[in-house]
């Protein structure tokens, strides 16, 4: 995983406001608590998602009529 070091000025992945990547900032890599928890709302909510693969997909999906 790519590390950033200490002191790097990085935008926020929620708002775009520029902050410093620093172990002061208790948010990191977002500029408040309220930015951190729009994002997690926002993976709740199913807004944003990480790309599967089609294999996996009907994996899971024939594992789910199996248990049902």
């Amino acid at each position: 995983m790519n590390q950033t070091k200490p002191g790097i000025p990085v935008q926020c992945p929620t708002c775009k406001t520029p902050i410093l990547w620093d172990a002061k900032n208790p948010n990191r890599p977002f500029c408040s608590e309220s930015c951190k928890n729009k994002d997690f709302i926002a993976w709740a909510d199913e807004k944003n998602s990480l790309p599967g693969s089609p294999e996996q997909d009907e994996l899971f999906s024939s594992e789910m009529d199996e248990q049902y």
